[in-house]
């Protein structure tokens, strides 16, 4: 959709070549980011970024100031290449440049009637960067670059709100996985040279052996403080030596010291060494921060650009227009409060406020065409290279060697290298958690032995009786819960805390969702199965069970598979991990509901019965279906009654022959008709299946079955992760 061109200073055309750039090449020699009538709105023609133009020299710190809703995050976005999801590529070369920019008309929606349109123009100017990220022409040190950058192509750092690791890794392992992922292309011993610069600038070499989650604090651990995970996710950023840095408010949480270190590390480093362009979004900066920026943008509601410069320059400015900034009073909360509209007052004083700062965008673009109208050179961010103005520009795609012998040669080997590093990560994820650890091996052994104590008539050395059966079956379905819902709500919590890390990587098209899960589910497999043992060995040793350990051992190992795919695809499909628990505790319930085998049987010439069985409603018949408690149930009551053959109950009575003995008998099993219903009756195991209504069941179909749902569960979870990324989905090979 076009954005209306009735207003002029903030409705202004977006793909219109505007004249009002200084023709200065200075800009292209300094280098840096530059972006041209940047636009962002919604498909009803809501802006959330209006007219933007703007330059970010390597070099400068620039902040991005606004209230909430001024669309900070929503131009980080467009700048980072994270609202872009398809395009192509457009390369105008001369003899001295390569030329490529972003499309000037696209869509970030998924079924292209919704989300979000982007209009404009965003350069990366490199002038010592000898080869372009978007084609295949090498450049010398004399030629200037332009290229477009996205977080995809791995040479646009982004540095989030809040600080996501692996926390069982130390930090050197997190760094080089991290330089592993990011620079393939490098050896190991250049990676590690990396590693080692960025952790010696960030001062993290002395805690290089230490765990993120490991900080000793009595008997337990506390792991690194908070200014130390910002130094680490600062580290992650600037392993992979970007060309932009951006900040999603990364002083948010942090108190105002520790926010002022942060500001001042990240100057030091990407600004002063690095020597690349910054953008932070910032939040109510004090002043010491504000006096560490070199340049300064100021959003309003709506996206409108009410300054975009030096921050020297900035009061100054204002202050013609008649805003005057009172003495002793931080600059940054003054410029915040000119384009703050306050909700809560009356009508009159949110329209005063509207008017303000619509008077302040208008201002700011007739100063932008008066200063380019007079060619003054002065230093104001907003100057865009005249030598762009006349490009047609289009989306570039990431540059794709479809050559065989690296296709086969290097990129399999490279996959397969990569999913052992992934493998690796995991492993060392679950082992090295040894506090959770210890809580399951403790839940696991305390558990069976509780179950075989609350079913006590199910002991060894006693005969198989139909009385037992009862207890049978609740013990082993007792059992089956209890490894179900521990695998499941373990898995939910435990995969919430690394989908922020998982998406983050995928984002950068470091590998795809499928190597993360069969990872995942890998190192998975071994402790759980661990504990499946230590639970099914103490319900063996402790009760009077018939299954076989072998047996038993198996459905419970192949439960906690099933339980651990069942987790991540909940995971996967819901945005955050409250939400994940808020589904998965009532979806068990009711593969709960639908999974459990009642002890007491039924009848079969029960005519109603026979129908409820025979015709279940759709919703419930999905569920069985669909239900890994079920079928383990299914699976281990087989393995227990088939082939058994039940002791006569009343055998003791016989054989003392009285006068009364057959009352007695009779009595007894009117009784048991009435506790037990048809199971009363049963004399072998076959029966007592048939009585619960699994007789046409089998242990190898029902363990087929759980293996089914487990690959069902992992493409669910494959499917959930890869919508929730925001952008391509394929690999770096």
């Amino acid at each position: 959709m076009e954005p209306d061109t009735t207003t002029r200073a903030t409705n202004n055309h977006p793909n219109k070549n505007n004249n009002n750039v200084n023709s200065n090449n200075s800009t292209i020699d300094s280098g840096g980011l530059v972006w041209n009538n940047l636009s962002v709105c919604t498909h009803n023609g809501t802006f959330l970024l209006k007219n933007c133009n703007g330059r970010i020299p390597n070099g400068q710190l620039c902040g991005l100031l606004g209230p909430s809703g001024a669309g900070k995050s929503t131009m980080l976005s467009a700048l980072g290449g994270t609202l872009v999801t398809q395009g192509s590529t457009y390369t105008s070369s001369s003899s001295t440049t390569t030329t490529t920019t972003t499309n000037t008309t696209f869509a970030t929606s998924m079924n292209g009637t919704g989300g979000l349109r982007m209009y404009g123009d965003i350069f990366y100017v490199d002038s010592t960067t000898t080869t372009s990220t978007t084609t295949t022409r090498a450049t010398t040190t004399n030629e200037t670059c332009h290229c477009y950058l996205d977080i995809q192509s791995g040479k646009v750092a982004w540095l989030p709100q809040k600080d996501h690791f692996f926390n069982m890794l130390t930090v050197q392992e997190t760094l080089q996985l991290a330089a592993f992922l990011e620079l393939p292309d490098c050896t190991p011993v250049q990676r590690q040279y990396r590693i080692q610069t960025v952790m010696d600038s960030l001062g993290l070499t002395q805690l290089q052996h230490r765990r993120i989650g490991e900080q000793e604090s009595g008997l337990w651990h506390n792991g690194l403080s908070g200014g130390e995970k910002r130094r680490l996710s600062l580290a992650v950023e600037l392993v992979a030596n970007p060309k932009l840095f951006l900040g999603d408010e990364p002083t948010t949480g942090l108190d105002s010291t520790l926010s002022e270190k942060v500001v001042k590390l990240i100057k030091k480093l990407v600004v002063e060494k690095e020597h690349i362009p910054c953008l932070l979004s910032l939040h109510q900066p004090r002043s010491s921060i504000w006096r560490m920026l070199d340049s300064v943008i100021l959003l309003a509601p709506g996206g409108r650009v009410c300054y975009m410069g030096s921050t020297d320059e900035a009061l100054p400015y204002f202050a013609n227009l008649g805003y005057h900034c009172p003495p002793e009073t931080n600059p940054a909360e003054f410029l915040l409060d000119l384009v703050s509209i306050d909700t809560e007052e009356s009508i009159q004083v949110a329209s005063k406020d509207e008017a303000r700062i619509e008077r302040l965008a208008v201002a700011f673009f007739d100063q932008n065409n008066d200063n380019d109208s007079n060619n003054k050179n002065d230093k104001g961010l907003f100057r865009v290279p005249s030598t762009f103005q006349n490009t047609v520009a289009v989306r570039p795609t990431r540059r794709r060697d479809t050559s065989p012998s690296v296709s086969w040669t290097v990129s399999i080997p490279r996959k397969f290298s990569r999913f052992g590093k992934l493998l690796q990560r995991a492993w060392r994820q679950n082992i090295r958690n040894h506090q959770v650890n210890a809580v399951r091996l403790v839940v696991s052994a305390g558990n069976a032995y509780f179950f075989t104590n609350v079913f006590a008539s199910v002991q060894k050395g006693r005969p198989y009786t139909v009385q037992t059966v009862p207890d049978r079956t609740a013990l082993l379905s007792f059992g089956v819960i209890n490894m179900a819902m521990m695998t499941v709500m373990k898995t939910i919590d435990l995969f919430a805390k690394e989908k922020p890390v998982v998406l983050r990587e995928q984002q950068r098209r470091q590998y795809s969702s499928l190597e993360y899960l069969l990872s995942k589910t890998l190192a998975e497999i071994p402790l759980d199965a661990v504990f499946a043992v230590i639970f099914t060995t103490v319900l063996k040793s402790c009760s009077g069970v018939r299954i076989g350990w072998w047996d038993l051992t198996a459905v419970f190992s192949l439960m906690t598979l099933c339980g651990a795919s069942l987790g991540f695809a909940i995971g996967a499909c819901t945005p955050t991990g409250e939400m994940a628990l808020s589904v998965g505790v009532p979806l068990m319930v009711l593969l709960l509901g639908v999974g459990v085998i009642t002890p007491s049987g039924g009848t079969k010439n029960d005519a109603i019965a026979d129908y409820e069985n025979e015709h279940p409603s759709f919703f419930v018949t999905i569920l069985k279906q669909l239900s890994p408690i079920a079928y383990a149930i299914r699976a281990v009551c087989i393995a227990e009654y088939d082939g058994m053959e039940l002791s006569d109950p009343h055998s003791e009575l016989h054989r003392r022959r009285g006068i009364f003995t057959p009352i007695i008998v009779w009595i007894r099993t009117i009784r048991s008709i009435f506790r037990l219903g048809g199971l009363a009756l049963v004399q072998r195991g076959d029966q007592i299946l048939e009585e619960l209504g699994i007789g046409d069941d089998t242990y190898g179909g029902s363990m087929m079955h759980l293996t089914v749902l487990s690959m069902l569960f992992l493409l669910i979870a494959w499917i959930g992760l890869s919508l929730q990324q925001r952008g391509p989905h394929q690999s770096r090979s």
